[in-house]
């Protein structure tokens, strides 16, 4: 079961805003520049604190090892305290975090720091360790939510391999 959620919350992390890259110019890459500027009334609605509160697949998982055969397309629901600790923040400022296992007093805590941008079609732009990447949301119209989608890889209890394409919703706290 660790391998499974271990794999998927590394493909979540990576599919969704990050990979690291060298800043020497040396070998002929070029890092991206921070973010910067005043946000929009889009972005300073959007700015603020957001949790993962959902994990939605379109096929049935079972990631659970409990001896049951019980696949659901809630994967959040089979998550343990730990592996539902993820965390976003878009500051004022354009600062941007990531803290997965941060809250939980997990053994895996991981953070990463950037800058963020929103376009008027909820593009989110994300730069942070020397690369820049794009994921399209939906926000709801009282900014109170956002989901994102991708095709994520799985190895459910059996070590079967799942690939399904799997929404991730985040709700706006007041942390």
């Amino acid at each position: 079961m660790k391998k499974s959620i271990l794999l998927m919350k590394s493909l979540m992390v990576f599919s969704l805003l990050f990979v690291s890259c060298n800043d020497d110019d040396s070998d002929g890459v070029t890092c991206t520049d921070s973010l910067t500027g005043e946000l929009t009334d889009v972005e300073m609605n959007f700015s603020g604190t957001w949790v993962l509160t959902a994990v939605v697949a379109e096929d049935e998982i079972d990631l659970t090892d409990d001896g049951e055969d019980n696949a659901s397309t809630d994967l959040f629901v089979q998550y343990d305290d730990c592996e539902k600790d993820i965390v976003y923040g878009f500051e004022d400022d354009r600062a941007y975090s990531f803290v997965a296992g941060g809250t939980s007093d997990c053994d895996n805590e991981q953070t990463t720091i950037g800058t963020w941008k929103l376009n008027e079609t909820y593009g989110l732009t994300v730069v942070s360790s020397c690369f820049s990447q794009t994921s399209q949301l939906e926000v709801n119209d009282d900014f109170t939510e956002f989901t994102s989608e991708g095709n994520i890889n799985y190895i459910d209890v059996n070590g079967e391999t799942i690939t399904s394409k799997t929404t991730f919703t985040y709700t706006k706290t007041a942390m």
